[in-house]
């Protein structure tokens, strides 16, 4: 089945086991949506006029070459029969790049490093800059998540979420043949924890939340008769809760809003927080494709 939502998949590498890791996953979504896959290295470029700056420039054009070169042998002993594949060098800051490509094709992947709290704060890196500045789709592949299709894919969406999340979780659902948990977290504010036989227009509110979701659920389950869904409401923070009980077999997805990379790294937005913790690949959709039911 192929969707327009994938309309091409962009996949960054710098030769590492985490980026070979991401060009796999990469590799055999594109095979199930039917899109094209493009694999691009990238080298940094320094500002400055030092007279060693040009012999730097090289070694690192030399290095993302070798990468790209690692990428194409690993296709073709892993994947001989993909035959639509660019795999590209280009110039340029990689979470920078692989951004501007996601405002033109359906989803970037990345792979994602071992970096500790205080260095992704700091630091960054590129799977959490990528998927905060991207107007696009990304999905994070962690060290030891698998590459296959998940056991389990679990969406969380909010009261007012767009369209690409639950649209998105459904078709990975059905054309990965998995089960499907979408979750929603209620606040664990006092208010919304006081007894429904006390406060009858809290237990109304909640109710209404819970209808409303259903029905958002039941319009893309028409669209997707094949998905088995089941719907999962729980109180708390919503990242803890998002990742309870995943697994390296599974598939997170969640909504994302663009915003400044630092600023989403310092405020520990949901999505920043889930991609820096998650044992699996994590596919967090942003607005600027929407499939509809």
């Amino acid at each position: 089945m192929s969707i327009a939502w994938y309309d091409g998949i962009v996949v960054g590498v710098d030769g590492s086991a985490e980026s070979l890791a991401a060009l796999d996953w990469a590799a055999h979504a594109a095979e199930l949506h039917e899109a094209r896959l493009t694999v691009v290295a990238t080298y940094g470029v320094p500002i400055g006029r030092d007279p060693g700056v040009g012999g730097l420039i090289g070694e690192m054009r030399d290095q993302a070459g070798r990468a790209a070169e690692a990428a194409r042998a690993w296709l073709v002993e892993h994947r001989p029969e993909d035959e639509d594949v660019e795999v590209l060098v280009t110039s340029g800051d990689a979470a920078r790049e692989l951004s501007r490509r996601s405002r033109t094709c359906g989803l970037v992947v990345v792979g994602r490093r071992g970096l500790g709290k205080l260095d992704r704060m700091v630091l960054g890196s590129t799977s959490s800059t990528l998927a905060a500045i991207a107007p696009g789709a990304v999905a994070v592949v962690p060290a030891g998540a698998t590459t296959a299709d998940p056991r389990r894919i679990r969406v969380g969406v909010g009261r007012e979420d767009e369209p690409d999340v639950l649209g998105a979780a459904f078709a990975e659902a059905d054309v990965r043949g998995c089960a499907l948990e979408v979750l929603h977290v209620t606040s664990a504010d006092t208010y919304s924890a006081v007894p429904p036989e006390l406060d009858p227009v809290a237990a109304s509110w909640r109710e209404a939340a819970t209808a409303d979701l259903a029905d958002r659920v039941a319009r893309w389950s028409e669209k997707y008769p094949r998905v088995t869904c089941t719907i999962v409401i729980r109180r708390g923070n919503p990242a803890p809760a998002l990742l309870s009980g995943l697994t390296p077999e599974d598939l997170l997805v969640v909504g994302g809003r663009r915003h400044q990379a630092v600023m989403g790294r310092m405020l520990r937005s949901v999505p920043d927080a889930v991609l820096r913790a998650a044992p699996c690949t994590v596919l967090v959709g942003h607005a600027h494709r929407r499939p509809s039911a």
